[in-house]
């Protein structure tokens, strides 16, 4: 399985648009508006696609894939929430944001919470964790596309994404990030619709299709159910539709790669229409990495080119075949099914369009987070909290050394990365949500949300979150079981310990109806203004 010169040659051409908005946006570095909200002049269309290329990661293109293929069919409901969680922010967040138009995530927290230090530094925590994570899950995303395009070891792939997101980023800010994130939208939905497309193509239709996956595996199409073995039809909904539609539609209200990105248009309309394009896009994708992640196993197993050579009696042989020929971690493995269904149709055309597609959605959300951690980094730590004389005086040098600080550290991270992508990814949406997404929902929307009760959120969670995910992975081996099941004997599935979210929502209203809320002047800008159009 060599590089193929098709497939090498889209990934060129997609390099070259990447390095020229990289250059041709340098000149961003020289304002620091404009290097950390770009100048607040992105359109909606513009908008709207860096948002969806940024929210939606390598946990989308690769991993959901991955768990459908894995899991099977019922794992639509993970997509559709996603979806369906993109109109909602317009109403939570994305107007009301835009109103208000900080510079920093961390902005609007110690404003509405009339704590201009304290704030920054305890918001500042979760975001670094879930950061990282995101970073290093979606370095992971961009590697493992390299190596379906170049055919080289795993580690060479990443020093090679690493390279290439810290460039534009490093010389354009949030300008180069907005445009390329832009451009990077359009090439993942057309990506992976033509992907889609192309799998209905190969068997005939969509019936045919539906067949072959019926025939290679039955219980594909069963109602959802647990992957653990969950015994309770009731709780296996509640741990897999009911928590993560909940999860994933707060999650994009929150979280503050996408959050930023209503601080970039023009205007309130222009935030609320950036919303519509990027459902769109987004949507499109989702239905293309459906039918992919649906064909997968049968794709893999019956067409692989080393399905035969090998003599693989199942898709998970293939799969560790190639772990073994690319030099990757176990975790990684899985997250190649996508690109292994596609390599089984063995149309160099279509696979390069998917690699672009997927190096697209990969190096947005990097790109994306970069800026968000360098701005919190750079601005509110060394520039406001701390006050250092050198951030003060040159704001854009200091962004820059954070990314490639913040770079190196997911770099190596990344070289043994903690679990699949797609687990990665919902523990750091677990971790978001369940500390600072009360105090950013509830602050915008419920007069009584307080300080105390902030601070609360982020001091219990998030140990909380951290811990409870670990201990399930390495204890019960998988970070799906509920974390005290060996405790009471209980045998209970829960997507990425979620119900910390729940529980955390309920703890911030509860202390926040037993402490002091800020000042009413504080309330009526930073709350009841922003609420009214």
């Amino acid at each position: 399985m060599g590089a193929s010169p098709i497939v090498v040659l889209f990934a060129v051409a997609y390099f070259a648009v990447l390095f020229g908005i990289g250059y041709f946006t340098r000149k961003a570095g020289l304002s620091a508006a404009d290097y950390m909200v770009a100048g607040r002049k992105v359109g909606a269309f513009v908008n709207g696609a860096a948002l969806a290329s940024t929210y939606l990661s390598a946990a989308s293109f690769l991993g959901l894939p991955a768990f459908i293929f894995l899991l099977g069919y019922p794992f639509w409901w993970a997509l559709t929430s996603i979806i369906l969680g993109m109109p909602i922010a317009s109403m939570l967040a994305a107007a009301p944001l835009r109103k208000y138009a900080p510079v920093s995530f961390t902005d609007y927290y110690a404003d509405r919470y009339d704590d201009q230090v304290g704030m920054r530094v305890v918001i500042s925590l979760p975001v670094i964790v879930s950061g990282i994570l995101y970073i290093t899950l979606n370095l992971i995303g961009t590697a493992i596309f390299l190596m379906a395009i170049l055919k080289i070891p795993y580690v060479w792939s990443l020093v090679i994404a690493a390279g290439v997101v810290l460039f534009y980023v490093y010389l354009g800010g949030m300008v180069a990030t907005t445009w390329s994130n832009a451009f990077q939208g359009v090439v993942m939905a057309v990506a992976a619709v033509v992907a889609g497309l192309a799998a209905i193509s190969f068997f005939g239709g969509l019936n045919e299709l539906g067949n072959a996956i019926y025939q290679n595996n039955p219980k594909f199409w069963n109602p959802p159910h647990s992957p653990l073995g969950t015994a309770s039809p009731l709780m296996a909904t509640w741990t897999g539709m009911v928590s993560f539609f909940f999860v994933w539609h707060f999650g994009f209200a929150t979280m503050p790669y996408t959050v930023v990105r209503f601080f970039t248009t023009m205007d309130i309309n222009t935030a609320r229409r950036s919303i519509f394009w990027a459902t769109l896009l987004g949507g499109c994708m989702y239905w293309g990495l459906m039918v992919i992640g649906s064909a997968a196993k049968v794709l893999i197993e019956k067409f692989h080119p080393l399905a035969q050579q090998i003599g693989a009696k199942s898709a998970v042989d293939v799969l560790k075949a190639l772990q073994k020929m690319f030099a990757t971690t176990a975790a990684t493995a899985n997250d190649y099914s996508m690109i292994a269904a596609v390599e089984a149709l063995r149309n160099d055309w279509l696979m390069g369009i998917l690699v672009a597609g997927g190096l697209s959605v990969a190096m947005s959300t990097v790109a994306g987070w970069l800026v968000v951690m360098n701005v919190i980094l750079g601005r509110d730590w060394m520039t406001k909290i701390f006050k250092v004389k050198w951030a003060q005086e040159n704001p854009v040098a200091v962004l820059r050394m954070w990314s490639v600080i913040l770079t190196v550290l997911c770099f190596l991270i990344a070289l043994n990365p903690p679990g699949m992508v797609l687990d990665l990814s919902g523990w750091a949406f677990v971790v978001i949500i369940a500390t600072i997404g009360p105090p950013l929902i509830l602050g915008i929307w419920w007069d009584r949300a307080t300080r105390a009760a902030t601070y609360a959120s982020v001091f219990i969670f998030l140990p909380l979150t951290l811990f409870s995910w670990i201990y399930a992975r390495n204890v019960l081996k998988s970070p799906h079981w509920f974390f005290l099941n060996n405790a009471f004997g209980w045998k209970i599935a829960t997507a990425h310990q979620d119900y910390w979210i729940f529980i955390s929502f309920i703890v911030f209203i509860i202390i926040s109806l037993l402490t002091k809320p800020p000042k009413p002047e504080v309330i009526q800008k930073y709350s009841l203004d922003l609420r009214q159009d």
